[in-house]
This record gives structure tokens, C-alpha cells and sequence, in this order.
């Protein structure tokens, strides 16, 4: 295989570079309401009791999103760094290498920045609850457990998201309830 061939042709892939704004703005969209349950996993896997895992993760719809995220991804990664070789009039290897490089870190950074609303919603919902709860259980001077709180707060937390959604109302039940 003859590597100058695919410089040449990273070079014109590069040369509409305006293209990678939009792989960039999918990526971003596909994390921010699609993909974010990925990202929630390992928080459970943290042993975090406040994430929730919406219903349509909990099906076959999963596989295809994590393919296409992961798709978006390598395809925004290969794109920037033919954009990056492209660019520079003194075509080098190593400009491509660097392009990919940078690349990995700017889409990382582009999921950090979809995914971390959806993470921060659920958590600042689960942790007003707790406080509402704990609120509840002193002002009608009830003894209880930590332990106990956490179970009442994490059951209530669940049962709230899990209603709303399956009524459909997902997105904007979190918007509404997180206040913090």
C-alpha cells in the first residue's frame, strides 16, 4: 500500500475542512440526549447510587448508539487530522499523527461537555431529595439512619425518573426539578 496515496487523499478529504464543525456538533448532540447513559454507567460502577439508566438503554437501542457514537467519533478523529494536514503547505506524516492527537483530546473534551449536564441534573435532583427527606425526618423528630435515608432517597430518586420517563418527559423533568 502506498502511503503518499493516503496523504494525497487525506489531503483532499482535508480541504473541505468546514465539514468537521458538523461531525463535531453531531458528536456532541448524539452525547448530550442519546449517549449520556454510557457515561452513567461508570458512575454506578463508582458505586454511585444516584445515576438512572433511561428505558430505551436498556434495550437492543443501546448497541447502535454506542456504535454510532463510537462511529461519529473516529470518523470527527480521522477527519480533523486530514483537516490538519491539509492546512500546513509543507505536508509531513507527523502533521496527520498531531491532527489525530488533538483531535482525540478536543472530542473528548466535546463529550465531557455533552454528557456532564445530563450527570449534574441527576445528581443535584437525588442529593435535594436526600435533603428533603433528612429536612422531613427532623421536623417530625424522627430518628433514622444514614443508611435508612440513603434507601428512602434512592427509592424515591429512581421512582421520580422512572415515572417521568415513562411518560416521555425525561429531559424536562430534570430540568425542572434540579433547581441547585
Amino acid at each position: 500500500m502506498d502511503f503518499d496515496f493516503l496523504l494525497d487523499k487525506a489531503g483532499i478529504v482535508g480541504s473541505v475542512w468546514w465539514l468537521l464543525a458538523f461531525f463535531w456538533i453531531g458528536y456532541f448532540l448524539l452525547c448530550r440526549f442519546l449517549d449520556y447513559p454510557a457515561d452513567l454507567e461508570k458512575n454506578i460502577r463508582d458505586n454511585r447510587v444516584w445515576p438512572y439508566l433511561p428505558m430505551y438503554w436498556k434495550d437492543n437501542k443501546r448497541k447502535l448508539i454506542r456504535a454510532a457514537s463510537l462511529t461519529l467519533f473516529w470518523i470527527g478523529n480521522l477527519f480533523s487530522a486530514c483537516v490538519l494536514y491539509s492546512l500546513f503547505p509543507y505536508k509531513h506524516p507527523l502533521l496527520f499523527l498531531i491532527g489525530m492527537v488533538l483531535s482525540i483530546f478536543i472530542e473528548v473534551k466535546i463529550r465531557y461537555f455533552g454528557t456532564k449536564e445530563m450527570i449534574r441534573l441527576q445528581r443535584d435532583i437525588y442529593f435535594q431529595n436526600y435533603t428533603q427527606l433528612a429536612n422531613r425526618a427532623v421536623s417530625k423528630g424522627d430518628e433514622i439512619s444514614d443508611s435508612e435515608l440513603m434507601a428512602k432517597t434512592r427509592w424515591q430518586h429512581h421512582n421520580d425518573l422512572r415515572l417521568a420517563d415513562k411518560q416521555g418527559k425525561l429531559l424536562p423533568f430534570l430540568r425542572g426539578e434540579a433547581k441547585l
